[in-house]
Formats: C-alpha cells, sequence, structure tokens
C-alpha cells in the first residue's frame, strides 16, 4: 500500500502543478500548503486518524542512492528548477 502512494505521488501530485510551477514563482504559502498535501497522502493522513512520519520529508525528496524515495521531488527545489531553464 504504501509503495502504491509513494507511486501515485510521485506521477500524479506532481504533474498536476508542473505547468504553473515552470512559468509562475510559487509564493511560500502555497509551496508549505502542497508540501502538506503530499506529505498527508503518503503517510496516509486522515481528519481523525493521524501517523506518525518515521522519516523526516527533506529525505523522503532524496535520491534512492542518498536513501530516499526516489522521484518524489520538493516542490520548492522543483520551482527554481524549472524557472532556471528560462534564463
Amino acid at each position: 500500500m504504501e509503495r502504491a502512494r509513494a507511486e501515485l505521488t510521485k506521477s500524479w501530485f506532481f504533474k498536476i502543478p508542473c505547468f504553473f510551477v515552470s512559468i509562475f514563482k510559487m509564493p511560500l504559502y502555497d509551496v508549505l500548503i502542497i508540501t502538506k498535501l503530499h506529505r498527508n497522502f503518503l503517510w496516509g493522513w486522515r481528519k481523525d486518524d493521524k501517523k506518525i512520519a518515521w522519516v523526516v520529508w527533506e529525505k523522503v525528496c532524496n535520491s534512492r542512492k542518498k536513501g530516499g524515495l526516489g522521484g518524489i521531488k520538493d516542490i520548492r527545489h522543483f520551482n527554481d528548477a524549472l524557472l532556471g531553464k528560462w534564463i
């Protein structure tokens, strides 16, 4: 089940805002909201049922070689990288 959530997070949740992130600089508030949605979905949180996240989110965003899940991006760095291609 966790593997399926990770794959869905990598494929679906980063494809939706990809167009807007590549054109506009996202405000910090929006970055925090999107990151919160990604974390809550990945860990399986619901309104009444909160689980403990045993791994720091920054480590989850690392590549597999560095101990992360690989493919889950930090939306703030992703936004900066996509905006950098316009320079």
